[in-house]
């Protein structure tokens, strides 16, 4: 049986999407050429104009692919800090911990939110107004009810948290390994790389507590 038009149109857009995806996240919108996308996508330049216009079009679509993405973590961060049924010190633990482990298993999102903050010292305006300032004023208020702070004086640390969260899940296995170095967490230069992100989870915990100001929670 014949594929169907619509399912080819759509396999065709979605590798279009996908190679151009990992380009911007890799080169940012200036850095990567349409031409370079159709190659690495095997269509033609007439194609990618097609289904998505311009490389404008086509980057705004993978922002909106990206916001998708990433769009339940922070319905999932706010509602667990939220939760009354933990001690609020644990909750925000999880919370971190569940932050880092999604980041890390979106690295290409989250390269593609960072990407234009590199290249021009700002975020996308439509993630910095859909998704970043939203979370900042929600996590904000959330967590000045737990620890009975004005949420005004958390903002800027729970922005510094979410850099030092994104800085370590985008960054490799080896890398990683590298910068904890075998000694400082006990294990064999020939240790498996989890170790270290294990480690590197553990640490941000922690400073995520003191740049909060809060006290971490007690062992038990």
């Amino acid at each position: 049986m014949a594929r169907p038009v619509n399912a080819d149109a759509q396999a065709t857009q979605a590798k279009i999407l996908a190679t151009a995806y990992d380009l911007f996240a890799a080169r940012g919108i200036d850095g990567a050429s349409v031409r370079d996308i159709a190659k690495g996508a095997s269509v033609s330049l007439a194609m990618v104009h097609h289904y998505f216009g311009s490389k404008q079009g086509l980057y705004e679509a993978c922002i909106d692919a990206m916001l998708r993405e990433l769009g339940g973590l922070r319905a999932e961060l706010v509602s667990n800090l939220a939760s009354g049924d933990v001690a609020p010190a644990a909750v925000l633990g999880d919370a971190v911990r569940t932050g880092y482990r999604f980041a890390r298993a979106h690295q290409k999102a989250v390269r593609l939110l960072q990407r234009s903050l590199v290249d021009t010292g700002e975020l996308d305006a439509r993630v910095r107004e859909h998704s970043v300032v939203p979370f900042l004023d929600t996590s904000s208020e959330v967590l000045g009810g737990i620890v009975g702070r004005p949420a005004a004086s958390l903002r800027l640390p729970v922005q510094s948290a979410m850099f030092l969260v994104v800085r370590y899940a985008i960054t490799s296995e080896r890398e990683i390994a590298a910068l904890v170095g075998a000694a400082a967490i006990g294990v064999t230069p020939r240790a498996d790389a989890s170790a270290a992100i294990v480690a590197v989870e553990s640490h941000l915990v922690e400073a995520v507590f003191s740049l909060l100001g809060i006290a971490p929670p007690r062992p038990p």
